[in-house]
Parts: structure tokens; C-alpha cells; sequence
């Protein structure tokens, strides 16, 4: 029992990480249903960023920060130049222009930082203490507190703000919001960009809980998001919150019962059960389509 609620305490800390990517994933989703393959290499850019930021301003804070606004105005500039012009084209032509984008993203990364994997240096305390039989760090329970947070700032920009209702008649239905004067080009600008720097935040979560950083991590996190995106519920934010702490959990316990060489093997095999029991995913629910 006691090894078991350790790599539950392990798996809590991954997926927060999962989550924070899931969420911005499926932010915008939820908002556009359409499939943002270039999310992962955009939080990966904005890492690589913040890896470059911090050795020319020695100001891991500063540096942070400035990587989670490239990233949103990268994000918003795919959403412009990749996206926008195939709107209201067939749904292929957008995820073709999102792979298009992502590999654009990925290369334009491998010639500024090349193919190795950088270091990245803890900004938080790394202290541990024991708790019973179970060992905590400071890392494990600040990445639990910052994903919490930061789905709280999001759910109350999106129920207290003007900008955040606006994002939900878009997400309702964009000829409407239209037609009652809603911005809908610059609020869909703005969700991408929102998504963008929701996914930096995970992207540096994870590079300081793995203290690294390279150029697969775009990849490996827009997996990771659109698995735990389709558990939860495409395009529920809260479900794909949860279902990151999930993915974690479950990755957790099947590296220290298991082996970690069949981590990801378990965690799509989880996928194929959900969608087998529960094609809507765990919250997701079957909305009737008016003709």
C-alpha cells in the first residue's frame, strides 16, 4: 500500500503537467472543434525560448514569462496565416494546415537550438520530507498548486470577463456571436493565443520536472494532450484536466508495477477502453445536431 500511494504522490505530479497541456488543447477545441496539431511544438518553441531568454537576462522569472507570451503570439499568428484562410474549408484542410504549421514550428526550432536536449534549471526549492511512509517533495506539490491555479484563473476569465463570455458565444456559435457584434476573428485570435500560453505553462512544468528540454517534447506533449483530451471529453477543459491527473496516475502506477518501457503502451490502451465504454469520454456528453 505504502508503494502504491508513492507512485500515486509521483503520478499526481506528471500529470499535472498533462494537464496543463490537455486543458489548452482542449480550449481550443471546445471553442473551434478543430484539431490543433501544432500545440505541442508551439509550448515546445516557447520552452526553448525561456531556455534562451534565461542565459541572456540570468532572470529565470523574466525569462519564463516572456516564453509564455512568444508562445501566445506564435499561437495567434498560426491561428492567422495557417488557419484562418481554411476556416470553412472541409475539416481535412485544417489539420493538414495544422501538421503543415507544426512541422514549420519543429524545424524552425531544430536550426535555432539544433537536435540536443538542454538542461533547465529548478526555479522551485527542491526540499523533500516524509509524510507516514510517503516521501513528498516541493517540486511534486508546487507543479499540483500551480496547474490548480491556473485552471482557476481560466474558469474565472471565462465566467467573470467580457472577453471570457465572448469566447463562449464564439464556442456556441460563431455566425450568432457574428451577428451580435462579437470580434469573432480577434476572439478566436485571442483562444489561440490563450491555448498557446496555457500549453507554455505545461511545456515548462515539464522541463523542470524533468529538467530537460528538446525538440521531441513538442510531439510527445501534443500525444499526451489529445490523449488525455479525448478521456476527459474533447473539448471539456475540466474533463481534460482531469484526465491528465489520470494519465499520470495510471503511467505512474504502470511504471512502478510494470515496467516504464509499456507507459505509453497502457496509456493508449486506456484511450481504446474509454472509447470503447464511453465514446464521449469520461464528462463528455452526446450532443443532438439541428438540422
Amino acid at each position: 500500500m505504502e508503494y502504491a500511494l508513492q507512485q500515486l504522490v509521483n503520478g499526481l505530479a506528471a500529470g499535472s503537467v498533462y494537464a496543463m497541456v490537455a486543458v489548452g488543447y482542449s480550449l481550443i477545441y471546445g471553442a473551434l472543434q478543430l484539431i490543433n496539431f501544432a500545440h505541442g511544438d508551439i509550448y515546445m518553441f516557447g520552452t526553448f525560448v525561456a531556455v534562451m531568454m534565461l542565459s541572456m537576462t540570468n532572470s529565470m522569472w523574466l525569462a519564463i514569462v516572456i516564453a509564455i507570451v512568444a508562445s501566445g503570439v506564435i499561437g495567434m499568428t498560426v491561428e492567422r496565416v495557417a488557419y484562418r484562410p481554411v476556416r470553412a474549408s472541409n475539416r481535412i484542410a485544417p489539420m493538414i494546415s495544422a501538421v503543415g504549421a507544426a512541422l514549420i514550428i519543429r524545424n524552425l526550432a531544430q536550426v535555432f537550438w539544433g537536435t540536443r536536449t538542454y538542461p533547465f534549471p529548478s526555479v522551485i526549492p527542491y526540499k523533500f520530507f516524509t509524510i507516514g511512509t510517503i516521501t513528498l517533495s516541493t517540486l511534486q506539490i508546487t507543479l499540483l498548486i500551480l496547474a490548480l491555479f491556473c485552471m482557476w484563473v481560466l474558469t474565472e476569465m471565462l465566467k467573470r470577463t467580457k472577453i471570457g463570455q465572448a469566447i463562449r458565444c464564439v464556442a456556441q456559435d460563431i455566425p450568432t456571436a457574428q451577428l451580435m457584434g462579437i470580434p469573432v476573428n480577434r476572439i478566436i485570435s485571442l483562444i489561440y493565443g490563450v491555448g498557446a500560453m496555457l500549453g507554455a505553462v505545461g511545456g515548462i512544468l515539464f522541463a523542470i520536472y524533468y529538467n530537460s528540454v528538446f525538440i521531441g517534447m513538442g510531439f510527445l506533449g501534443t500525444m499526451k494532450a489529445w490523449t488525455a483530451a479525448v478521456i476527459g471529453g474533447i473539448g471539456n477543459m475540466y474533463g481534460a484536466f482531469v484526465a491528465g491527473i489520470l494519465l499520470g496516475v495510471v503511467e505512474s502506477l504502470a511504471s512502478g508495477y510494470i515496467s516504464s518501457a509499456y507507459r505509453d503502451a497502457i496509456s493508449f490502451g486506456l484511450l481504446i477502453l474509454v472509447l470503447v465504454l464511453r465514446p464521449n469520454g469520461l464528462f463528455g456528453k452526446q450532443v443532438a445536431e439541428k438540422v
